[in-house]
């Protein structure tokens, strides 16, 4: 694997919502840029719901 595939893997492991354990450790107060946190960031900056956003709620309601 090259350096470009690790980082492509890594950037779509991350936009799926998976963080490495040990990432999370590095820090004390936890890691601050998270998917979530760019969904919303995204939200406040378009005024409007993100399509990872309006996913994870219809998976909510589904569920329910």
């Amino acid at each position: 694997m090259t350096f470009d595939d690790a980082v492509k893997k890594s950037i779509k492991q991350f936009l799926k919502g998976k963080l490495l354990k040990d990432t999370a450790a590095l820090k004390p107060d936890g890691v601050f840029f998270t998917p979530e946190y760019f969904d919303e960031l995204e939200e406040e900056l378009l005024d409007e719901k993100t399509d990872s956003t309006i996913e994870k709620e219809e998976e909510l309601e589904d569920e329910a």
